[in-house]
């Protein structure tokens, strides 16, 4: 059996490009110094900064490298991404765990996204093996967005304890 490839388009080029530029504003957040080091409170917010846009970067890779079709539906779910990526990029400019609600909500409605697109493969899919994966990304999505939107919901303590988990 041949097989396909294949090409990668425009959009998501530009796609990656905008989580380079996020990468590259996260370490802002490890930027400041504090008598010669980094605080442990600055380098966890870093790492999970970092960690939620590298696993909604590999989530959306994964979707468009098993199921991408360069639809309309796919695009326009490529430039809410990519708006909610830029948003998020402004959102964490303070190094304190009190300040993240706003990166939370926006990471909230990123996984969210990322969850529709899934589900939409999960309802339109033919084979049982296209179902099976997306529903399993549904359901880590799903964890995610909801963990994520504790934390963007409530400034407790115990909250952004939860989306830092999530």
């Amino acid at each position: 059996m041949p097989q396909l490839t294949k090409r990668v388009t425009m959009i998501e080029l530009f796609y990656d490009l905008v989580f380079a530029y996020m990468i590259s504003q996260a370490t802002s957040l490890i930027h400041h110094l504090s008598h010669g080091t980094v605080s442990p409170i600055s380098f966890l917010i870093f790492a999970v900064v970092v960690i939620v846009f590298i696993n909604s970067w590999m989530v959306q890779s994964v979707f468009t490298n098993r199921f991408g079709s360069s639809s309309w539906t796919d695009i326009a779910f490529y430039f809410v991404d990519m708006m909610i990526l830029l948003y998020m990029t402004n959102s964490f400019g303070n190094t304190s765990s009190e300040n993240m609600t706003t990166f939370f909500m926006a990471a909230s409605l990123l996984s969210l996204t990322l969850l529709l697109q899934y589900l939409i493969v999960y309802f339109k899919a033919d084979y049982q093996a296209d179902k099976d994966i997306a529903k399993v990304f549904s359901g880590i999505l799903l964890f995610r967005t909801l963990t994520l939107l504790i934390g963007g919901l409530s400034n407790a303590g115990w909250a952004r304890l939860v989306a830092f988990l999530g």
